[in-house]
């Protein structure tokens, strides 16, 4: 039987030297615990054949029970809003977005928020449920902002006895 391949070399590959070794090592550790496989870090790119927006995932992402998604701040341009209406079929006042704070640094073409870090997106349910026209500050986050922020918690994490060590 071959040995299984530890996460953390493919995760240096990936990582060409712009995240700390350290924030990799926590990356790997979670993979190890939660029992996620190498192929987690494949990525795959599709391209919508309407509007030719490019849509980059890794399999990670199904992996991970979502916390970039609940602790983080998540602004939505208009446009953004306006492709998930269109979407969902419906209107961009029936999307459930947070209000602007209305300070001066939030950007003009802001529509709200999906989350602001205190509740989950309200698409998010075991994973992205608007993932194929999710808001592009969601498509930027990839792998780097995930090993940045430290967010990777796995969906399943292996049983542990009861009983001292």
């Amino acid at each position: 039987m071959a040995k299984k391949r530890d996460p953390i070399g493919p995760l240096m590959d990936l990582n060409v030297g712009v995240q700390p070794l350290t924030r990799l090592h926590k990356l790997a550790n979670a993979m190890r615990a939660g029992g996620v496989p190498l192929a987690a870090l494949a990525e795959t790119t599709t391209i919508d054949e309407q509007t030719g927006v490019v849509t980059r995932m890794m399999a990670l992402c199904g992996q991970c029970s979502g916390p970039c998604c609940s602790t983080l701040r998540i602004p939505i341009t208009r446009s953004d809003a306006r492709r998930l209406a269109q979407n969902l079929k419906t209107t961009v006042a029936r999307l459930p977005l947070l209000p602007l704070d209305g300070l001066e640094e939030e950007a003009e073409d802001l529509a709200g928020y999906l989350s602001k870090g205190q509740s989950p997106c309200a698409f998010f349910d075991r994973g992205c449920t608007v993932h194929g026209f999710r808001p592009d500050v969601c498509r930027s986050f990839g792998l780097n902002a995930c090993i940045g922020t430290g967010s990777f918690v796995p969906l399943r994490l292996p049983n542990r006895a009861a009983g001292p060590c």
